[in-house]
């Protein structure tokens, strides 16, 4: 009788082992698939989440956007996080080695470590973006009847020092982590733009354009007599 009891037992340790043993497997491939999924946000973000927008408002919804598109990630990396988590958890349960945690969990850190810094270059441009448009719209906006509520040299100058530096950072890569070279152990590192070339053109031509009716504008107030001309 206590050996048929003992003998059950036997059978529902295994079962509980094999049911954990599945489990391991799942949330293994589940890891994988999480890395895989962050990956493409990635490349999703640097390849497709390039417009600054062609005004303040326009850009405030694309950074609002943008945060949605981050929290998504954010998730994504933090169920990859649970997973292996869940993995190290039935590892020791069955007292073996996960055949791929090892390997996912760096893997997972720094796809999610290059996203955070594309994400936060992402979210400085836009920012910038606002400002620039904010300040410009101001000014090309003002009734032309009250010019003095308008003609301020630092105005005009703050507008064009944020337009300049925004041109510029249009041409800086996103530099970041990529792994360490196998034969020096010295960290390697991967540049990355923001969209094609024809891309960045494009975003630059729009802010060169208003930065020319700012500087239009500018000339007009400091000379009257040329809306009076053109009028």
């Amino acid at each position: 009788m206590f050996g048929f009891i003992r003998c059950e037992d036997m059978v529902d340790v295994r079962r509980l082992k094999m049911l954990q043993m599945v489990q391991l497997f799942k949330c293994e491939e589940d890891a994988a698939q999480a890395v895989e999924w962050l990956s493409e946000l990635l490349d999703a973000l640097l390849k497709t989440h390039i417009r600054l927008g062609d005004d303040a408002q326009e850009t405030k919804v694309l950074l609002e956007k943008h945060r949605k598109f981050v929290d998504v990630a954010q998730s994504t990396y933090d169920y990859g996080r649970q997973l292996l988590q869940a993995t190290v958890v039935l590892c020791q349960s069955l007292r073996c080695t996960s055949r791929s945690s090892g390997d996912t969990l760096p893997r997972l850190n720094r796809v999610w470590k290059q996203f955070t810094i594309a994400s936060e270059e992402r979210v400085h441009r836009l920012e910038m973006a606002i400002a620039f448009h904010s300040n410009a719209e101001k000014i090309l906006q003002d009734c032309p009847e009250e010019p003095e509520a308008i003609n301020d040299e630092e105005q005009f100058d703050e507008i064009e020092a944020v337009g300049k530096s925004l041109l510029d950072r249009l041409t800086v890569p996103v530099v970041y982590p990529d792994g360490y070279d196998t034969c020096s152990y010295n960290l390697s590192l991967t540049e990355q733009y923001f969209g094609s070339p024809s891309d960045m053109a494009s975003t630059a031509e729009h802010i060169r354009d208003r930065m020319k009716l700012v500087s239009l504008k500018r000339q007009q107030l400091r000379h009257p007599e040329m809306m009076t001309t053109e009028s």
